[in-house]
């Protein structure tokens, strides 16, 4: 069973990933300025909050794990299994794979930055095939090596949070040594205007740089899918969330200061998926900054994808024996190796699809948007169904109540991601990915799926039934 501080460390160990070592850069590119870059990061956050307060309710509420398959089970009980047979669907095959994916190759970026030295501009196959050989490491210890895939996940979370202070305190001595050697007003006052030169003024420039950033914090309703693991959820889920969420945030904020104080904007918009390792290079020399840190930046995303591996497969592993997938009784075993072998596999392959398919140029961009756009369609139905539940099942106890204002915010959220990456950006006209791919393509596989759960009858073996 785990208690208070396990549930903390997983939970910040589940979201400190890929994002915060690679999505500034792309986030500074998409609203066009420092200033509204950090209130991005920060609006993030307090949107963050809002849904881990709606989700704490959820998870006191319904104290089974599952997550939002429980949920939506519960709200939207007609047509029978509907809602989270699409959930599973999604999850499966576009929101999790995504996600590994972009770690994956986030995790190759900087293991060849560790070998070159520098930020290889024109090697993205290789790192994608670096990617491939990560997720297929993680599938073979989660496979076969299930306990010594969690120390290891263990150990790679205290280096997660050791690099981001490391981060925060380079950046701290930076700011202050900048300070000592002073400046006159007039060069202050021109530093304050071109904080904010730039700002764009299109919505779709903000859903972008918001998926960025809620990428970066996704991992807060971790605890949500294994609640029966932990002790006192009652007590503790409250606690472990909303605590690792605010302390990830806090080090999120700072370490995206820290990123400014040290590199000018032009470079951090040059290092592309790069900018933890263009940040130390420029800090701490070649040694320590070209060679050193970005293996440890390589090994702490190399922590999130095992982390993402072991939910992902149980995900699977879950939806077969609910009946949701073929093949059921194979996805939904345990090897003699204590894990969902047959799970952890298929989950490997549509990360590496995920990997490999995507034109290069705007791959980690792309996989981020697409797996972004069902989780936040999820999200909000999730919190609509939480509204739905204080009506329909008034009868439950609920020791956390979330505030009016944390649902409506996620709701809202939720739709504005939802219809607003449909709107036609003003770059429209440079991506190599046209702006509606990433939307279209998870609309498409809901509506589809839709099809599948009326047509194929794969749900009527479920115990809904």
């Amino acid at each position: 069973m785990l208690g208070l501080w396990d549930g903390m460390a997983i939970v910040i160990g589940s979201i400190i990933g890929s994002g915060i070592f690679s999505t500034p850069s792309l986030i500074l590119d998409a609203v066009g300025s420092v200033g509204m870059s950090m209130v991005v990061w920060v609006v993030g956050a307090a949107l963050s909050v809002c849904g881990c307060v709606a989700y704490m309710e959820l998870g006191t509420m319904l104290p089974r794990s599952g997550g939002e398959k429980e949920y939506l089970d519960t709200a939207f009980p007609y047509p029978s299994a509907l809602m989270p047979f699409l959930f599973c669907m999604s999850s499966i095959a576009i929101s999790s794979p995504s996600a590994l994916a972009a770690d994956s190759a986030v995790t190759g970026t900087y293991f060849l930055y560790a070998a070159t030295g520098r930020a290889a501009e024109h090697a993205e196959w290789a790192q994608r095939i670096i990617g491939v050989a990560v997720a297929m490491l993680c599938a073979l210890l989660h496979g076969f090596f299930v306990r010594a895939a969690i120390r290891i996940q263990g150990v790679l979370t205290v280096v997660k949070v050791l690099l981001l202070l490391l981060i925060v305190l380079v950046g701290a001595a930076k700011g202050i040594s900048g300070q000592q050697r002073g400046g006159s007003s007039s060069s202050s006052s021109s530093a304050a205007d071109g904080v904010w030169a730039g700002t764009s003024a299109h919505p779709s420039a903000y859903v972008s740089a918001l998926f960025k950033v809620f990428f970066a914090y996704s991992g807060y309703t971790s605890l949500n899918y294994s609640i029966d693991e932990l002790r006192n959820p009652v007590r503790n889920l409250p606690r472990a969330a909303l605590g690792g969420l605010l302390v990830t945030a806090t080090l999120y904020v700072l370490s995206n200061a820290a990123y400014f104080l040290v590199l000018d904007p032009d470079t951090v918009r040059e290092s592309s998926t790069a900018v933890a390792g263009v940040f130390f290079s420029e800090a701490l020399g070649k040694a320590w900054g070209q060679r050193i840190v970005p293996m440890l930046i390589g090994l702490a995303t190399l922590g999130n994808v095992m982390c993402g591996t072991f939910s992902a497969s149980r995900v699977i592993f879950e939806a077969a024996r609910e009946g949701y997938l073929p093949l059921g009784s194979v996805l939904g075993d345990i090897s003699r190796f204590q894990s969902p072998l047959a799970a952890v596999a298929a989950s490997t392959l549509l990360t590496c699809l995920f990997i490999v398919t995507p034109p290069p140029g705007e791959a980690y961009a792309f996989l981020i948007d697409i797996g972004g756009y069902p989780q936040w369609f999820f999200y909000g139905m999730s919190v609509v169904g939480l509204l739905i539940m204080r009506r329909t099942h008034a009868y439950l106890q609920r020791p956390f109540k979330a505030w009016h204002l944390a649902n409506a915010a996620t709701i809202g959220c939720a739709a504005f991601m939802c219809v607003v990456p449909f709107v036609k950006p003003d770059d429209a006209g440079g991506r190599a990915i046209p702006f509606w791919a990433a939307p279209l393509a998870s609309v498409a596989f809901i509506v589809g799926s839709c099809g599948a759960w009326a047509t194929m009858g794969w749900w009527r073996s479920s115990p809904h039934k």
